[in-house]
């Protein structure tokens, strides 16, 4: 059981945005193996039905032949393996929980984080390269899974490749073209052959936690939203069901200084819930909640034909299970800030080194990668223990978007963040 998840060192507050949703995204990979170990070990019934829940999509016909590489053969076995992974966001229907809250985003499939995992041939070491999502790139042209056209385009942001491939729809096809769209750009700025591709979709936490029957959340700042959400809470302990709980995550107006940071330390505090109380319930003596809530994480996920097959999974999940921490390297793309705009950033030298490592299947070493942008460091160090750094990254967080007018004292502050989490428990 992996018990902490490396985080970056805290950055600049422009981009500690973009480095705590890696952090977020970084939970969701690695629960995404670990659930697949976890479910595989606690049932031995329902692998079909289970094996359902997965949207699997084929999309080899529409990446093109001028791809990176050879072909590569079916297995993953004996090979490196890279892998990209995509957290994708939608507001329509019934997940419109707050619409676009006023920040003009339309409705439709959102790709909110990037990462490319490359896993070494040996199985000895993990390299996790997250891409920022206001990176400029040029997107290729790129074809949809309904045989539409998406025309090339130049200096435009790395997760447009998503939304313009899924063509502002939400259905499977569309989500795995917006997928094999973003394959593709990744494949043209990286020259890495990209595998398959795995999308999570964050509005699946609602059912897993409804799944799980509830989990306890430490509010740490009152929250009135009638307006967007609908959302109100006190300071203290609550109990959130699924819908709730995803008003939680994306909750901005009402709480705070209405930014992203705090919005994202919410939906980071949000999983780090759920994976406590995951653990407390001891699923594997309860056969029906476990296959509730599998089935309910498994649904979250839209993957490629090849990697959205169980055994392809179980494989794979099993090959790197014995992965230490220490061999598992989350570092941000190297980047600097656009001249032409300081709201984007362009990649450095320093990542044409990234890729040219993973494409040799050579380890990164994440303390000699750094951002330029506002000397934001973009290397990833291991933690302790999973609670204490939401407690810990939680104090930071908080105190980043709301500065403090008098000095504080950050080891009371994150012991009492520590202590108010323990109320959750």
């Amino acid at each position: 059981m992996i018990a902490g998840v490396p985080h970056p060192v805290t950055p600049h507050a422009r981009h500690s945005v973009k480095d705590l949703g890696h952090r977020v995204a970084r939970r969701v990979m690695l629960c995404a193996l670990a659930l697949v170990l976890f479910v595989v070990s606690g049932l031995g019934f329902g692998w079909q039905d289970l094996q359902s829940r997965i949207n699997r999509v084929g999309v080899e016909g529409i990446l093109g032949t001028d791809r990176p590489g050879d072909e590569l053969p079916d297995s993953y076995e004996g090979r490196a393996v890279n892998i990209l992974i995509l957290g994708s966001d939608s507001r329509a229907g019934a997940n419109n929980v707050d619409g676009a809250e006023g920040t003009g985003e339309a409705d439709g499939a959102r790709s909110d984080t990037a990462m490319i995992m490359h896993v070494s041939a040996d199985r000895s070491r993990i390299d996790v390269v997250s891409i920022p999502r206001d990176t400029l790139v040029d997107i290729p042209e790129c074809t949809t899974l309904d045989g539409s056209t998406i025309d090339a385009s130049t200096d435009t942001q790395f997760n447009f490749a998503f939304s313009n491939g899924a063509n502002g729809g939400t259905s499977t096809n569309d989500v795995a073209s917006g997928a094999a769209c973003t394959m593709r750009t990744a494949e043209r700025m990286t020259g890495i052959r990209i595998d398959d591709f795995m999308v999570v979709d964050f509005n699946g936490m609602s059912t897993m936690v409804d799944s799980l029957g509830g989990v306890k959340v430490y509010v740490d700042e009152a929250i009135d939203d009638p307006e967007y959400t609908g959302l109100t809470l006190d300071v203290g302990c609550h109990t959130m069901d699924g819908h709730t709980a995803l008003q939680y995550s994306r909750v901005r107006h009402g709480v705070g200084n209405g930014s992203d940071v705090s919005r994202i330390a919410r939906q980071q505090n949000l999983m780090s819930a759920m994976m406590r109380t995951a653990q407390s319930k001891n699923l594997l003596t309860n056969g029906s909640q476990l296959y509730s809530f599998a089935g309910s994480a498994l649904e979250t996920l839209t993957a490629s034909e090849r990697l959205g097959n169980l055994n392809t999974l179980v494989g794979l999940a099993s090959s790197v299970q014995k992965i230490g921490m220490d061999k598992i390297n989350f570092i941000t793309m190297p980047n600097e800030e656009a001249p032409w705009d300081p709201n984007r950033v362009v990649a450095t030298d320093e990542a044409d080194a990234v890729w040219k490592a993973l494409r040799a299947d050579k380890p990164v070493d994440p303390e000699s990668v750094t951002s330029k942008a506002d000397g934001a460091s973009a290397a990833a160090s291991a933690t302790a223990e999973d609670t204490e750094e939401a407690a810990s990254e939680e104090t930071e967080e908080t105190e980043e978007a709301a500065p403090q007018t008098t000095p504080a004292d950050p080891s009371a502050a994150q012991a009492s963040a520590a202590a108010a989490a323990q109320q959750c428990r």
